[in-house]
């Protein structure tokens, strides 16, 4: 899942992207295609 308690995000932020960075970038990354 992509709630502040799962391990994606988490290791998304320990790589340098908080989630609202990962959630923007999925976002973009769907409508650009």
């Amino acid at each position: 899942g992509m709630t502040s308690y799962s391990r994606y995000p988490r290791m998304m932020a320990a790589a340098g992207m908080p989630l609202p960075v990962v959630i923007d970038q999925l976002v973009t990354l769907a409508f650009v295609g």
